[in-house]
């Protein structure tokens, strides 16, 4: 069944708007509640963000990647199939560095958590974006084309 935005199945546009409200949730917890050092919202919000995205790549990203396979393969050399294998093993790691801190920050006290792993933050939300970025190009490969 074809999404309403485009050509693109309607479960990755369900996927594109849970994007969307990850990128939200992630601007809300890194620029209003972080900065005000409201970490244990800024916790929660993050937390949220992580267990969104999970279902997203769960249930929408890995289906349509197994069914993609083939064409992984064969046409490697195809504008979005090379981002596809960029945007794949960077998107894993997105998903294990977050849910990584995530599990630290649930076990251990919230400054400290904050305070030790900013370092790991800052360039996991860079990386976040980015690979948001290359999903939207594969996106919009797969619904305008």
């Amino acid at each position: 069944m074809t999404g309403f935005l485009g050509k693109a199945p309607l479960t990755s546009d369900i996927a594109l708007f849970i994007e969307i409200a990850i990128v939200i949730a992630l601007l809300l917890g890194r620029f209003r509640l972080a900065r005000k050092k409201r970490f244990e919202a800024h916790g929660r919000v993050m937390t949220l963000a992580v267990i969104l995205h999970a279902i997203s790549v769960l249930l929408v990203m890995i289906p349509s990647l197994a069914v993609s396979l083939d064409l992984l393969f064969t046409d490697f050399l195809a504008p979005a199939i090379l981002i596809t294998w960029i945007h794949a093993p960077l998107g894993t790691l997105t998903l294990i560095l977050g849910a990584y801190l995530i599990m630290e920050w649930r076990f251990r006290p919230v400054s400290v958590t904050c305070q030790r792993r900013a370092k790991l933050m800052r360039p996991l939300w860079l990386l976040w974006i980015f690979n948001l970025i290359l999903g939207l190009i594969i996106y919009a490969t797969i619904a305008f084309a």
